[in-house]
């Protein structure tokens, strides 16, 4: 069983088409994000579970870029099983980095009006 298989099919498919607008830049904002958090979480299925949680909860929070994926860290804190210390860490430390690549404070999303 995959970490995304509990990820329905629509929530795949807005991953999918959200990383293709993305830009060159912001998707090496994103993939640094999620090696970071596994460098702390650890690359077993769970920190994997991990990582497609945070993906599920941006994509249900309407976010149009991936390199948000630092500001959502903490949502799947009550999810993380035993590993709440190191979600938190994780995101200390991506805060940081957010902090030092100037990247925003806030979701990319659009306001519907």
């Amino acid at each position: 069983m995959g970490v995304f298989d509990n990820v329905d099919a629509e929530t795949k498919a807005r991953l999918v088409r959200v990383w293709e607008k993305m830009g060159e830049l912001d998707r090496d904002f994103f993939v640094d994000q999620v090696a970071l958090s596994l460098s702390i979480w650890g690359s077993d299925e769970a920190g994997r579970g991990l990582v497609a949680k945070v993906l599920s909860k941006m994509m249900e929070d309407d976010s149009h870029n991936l390199s948000d994926f630092g500001l959502y860290v903490d949502t799947v804190v009550g999810e993380s099983g035993g590993r709440h210390e190191k979600v938190k860490k994780a995101g200390l430390i991506i805060d940081d980095y957010r902090l030092r690549n100037a990247l925003s404070s806030v979701p990319h999303k659009e306001i519907g009006i």
